[in-house]
């Protein structure tokens, strides 16, 4: 089954060498972007400790082990991610009702639509009560399983006090326990934690590599595979999720804007930003804000690198941009496109605060005529 990972070599080359040498670690800490597949290498790692098949090759995705595993029910699997306060005791009872049905949403997703972002309806962090179940759960005998799999998702949502509270059992995991962390962001990780574990670095994705599962996996027309593959910055979560939701709308967003900008249709953007603040929140509104700079970047590899385009199926345009700015200087223009990519980063720490979005909205258009009209 680890065939199904892809473009992780270099992960999967440290994990299989572990089993096959049987020098596993007890504890590891997957690192690496979103959507790249470390909660997945990490599920299918504790499969082929404890698969009951002779084959070697492990797992095999269908003894009764692996099973309960792909269906996160395994009896000695224990599996930990952010939540909102549940009021969870040692016992793993939920007492806060209101959080049952969204529990078991998140768990239903992880299994059917893992590339799909669950969201619940309060913060989320991983609380000490979660780690004092964890805790509790692992100085217990295994059920069945040859090792006990402990797999903590999103790692850096421990507060300092929650991490302090498991240092003592990352530095002695009970015995034939093995403990997976992961994590998009190491540096939020404390360094205790982090000095505790064997790193597993998981890259982002090629794009060849993703567009080949959208289309053999998920059906996706070669169009929209090739434009997702690169827009998806090496993640395949990402793609997936460009090339079936309203990631597409927002990135249409965004090219509209940048066509007004172009060709001075200022009324038609002024009308069209009247109902942006109703259609769209500040997290959408950020997407657009992203997808923008994708597009101004562009601009300046149209002539020189399209190879390396992000925004491939919009070259025609691009080209016809570009070309309207043969006679700007070359160095002032690309200094433009810079200054214009950094205005969008600070735009976007702006919308994470309470903003008026279509104030937002209404700067990115100025600024974007700056940028393509002379």
């Amino acid at each position: 089954m680890f065939r199904n990972i892809k473009g992780q070599a270099g992960a999967l080359k440290i994990l299989k060498l572990a089993l096959e040498n049987n020098r596993v670690a007890q504890a590891y800490l997957f690192h690496g972007s979103d959507g790249v597949g470390k909660f997945t290498t990490a599920l299918y790692f504790g499969m082929a400790l404890n698969c009951l098949s002779k084959s070697e090759f492990r797992p095999c995705g269908v003894c009764a082990s692996c099973r309960k595993f792909m269906a996160l029910d395994h009896p000695d699997l224990i599996y930990l991610f952010p939540t909102p306060n549940l009021g969870l005791n040692l016992d793993g009872e939920i007492t806060k009702s209101e959080f049952i049905p969204e529990y078991a949403g998140y768990i239903r997703n992880k299994i059917e639509t893992p590339w799909e972002d669950y969201q619940f309806s309060a913060k989320i962090m991983i609380r000490k009560e979660s780690m004092s179940w964890l805790i509790k759960r692992l100085n217990l005998s295994s059920y069945e399983a040859s090792h006990r799999i402990c797999i903590i998702e999103d790692a850096d949502m421990m507060n300092t006090e929650t991490a302090n509270a498991f240092l003592k059992t990352l530095e002695e995991p009970p015995e034939s326990t093995v403990i997976i962390l992961t994590t998009d962001n190491l540096a939020k990780l404390l360094p205790t934690i982090v000095s505790r574990c064997q790193p597993v670095h998981f890259q982002q994705v090629t794009p060849s590599v993703i567009e080949g599962i959208l289309r053999e996996k998920f059906s996706v027309s070669p169009e929209m595979a090739r434009t997702a593959s690169h827009i998806a910055n090496g993640s395949v979560k990402r793609a997936i999720h460009f090339a079936h939701n309203e990631s597409s709308e927002l990135r249409e967003r965004a090219f509209e804007i940048l066509e007004m900008a172009a060709s001075g249709k200022d009324l038609a953007y002024f009308r069209s930003l009247q109902g942006l603040g109703k259609k769209f929140n500040a997290e959408s509104a950020i997407e657009v804000l992203r997808y923008a700079s994708l597009f101004a970047g562009d601009l300046n590899l149209v002539l020189d690198a399209p190879e390396q385009m992000v925004n491939i199926d919009k070259k025609e345009f691009l080209l016809g941009t570009r070309e309207k700015l043969a006679d700007v200087d070359p160095a002032a223009y690309t200094d433009r496109v810079i200054n214009f990519v950094l205005l969008m980063e600070d735009y976007v720490r702006k919308l994470h605060g309470n903003v008026n979005l279509q104030l937002v909205m209404l700067n990115l258009f100025v600024e974007l005529k700056k940028l393509v009209r002379a």
